[in-house]
């Protein structure tokens, strides 16, 4: 009798961890971060441009800045980012992020700033977003972010 209870408690202690770990998942998927703030505001981008073809950042440094204000009410979270995004060769209705989704050669390069504003109650996505963008034209800058993946 008395191992029985020893192993009943065992199980329950085992169950317990593991509730908790489901929940720590659980909660972990839930939080907001930079990568999202930037996935989010290319959506955007590409959702209200007026061009043909699909923005996406480049592969490595697309993050130029990045800031998190917490207003002390509670209510969410905005990040402002600023950004590179280069022209592809995918029109911009399709899935721009694809691996086949290349650069296009000498394609439009913009410098962006977004800004992302997360809910606490929907701490995992977006609930707006605003984003402004210019074209760089400078040759010099130009060769600091060439259109390569």
């Amino acid at each position: 009798q008395e191992l029985t209870d020893k192993m009943r408690t065992s199980v329950e202690y085992l169950l317990l961890l593991c509730m908790a770990a489901v929940a720590t998942v659980s909660l972990a998927k839930k939080t907001f971060s930079y990568t999202d703030a930037l996935s989010a505001a290319t959506a955007h981008y590409n959702q209200e441009s007026v061009g043909t073809n699909a923005f996406k950042p480049p592969k490595v440094a697309p993050l130029k800045g990045m800031s998190m204000f917490i207003p002390g009410d509670g209510s969410g979270t905005e990040y402002t980012i600023r950004f590179i995004l280069k022209e592809t060769v995918c029109p911009r209705l399709v899935d721009y992020g694809k691996e086949e989704c290349d650069f296009k050669e000498n394609g439009s390069l913009k410098k962006c700033t977004g800004l992302v504003t997360v809910v606490r109650a929907k701490p995992g996505e977006a609930s707006a977003v605003v984003v402004t963008c210019e074209e760089v034209t400078d040759p010099e800058e130009r060769k600091v972010n060439p259109s390569k993946k």
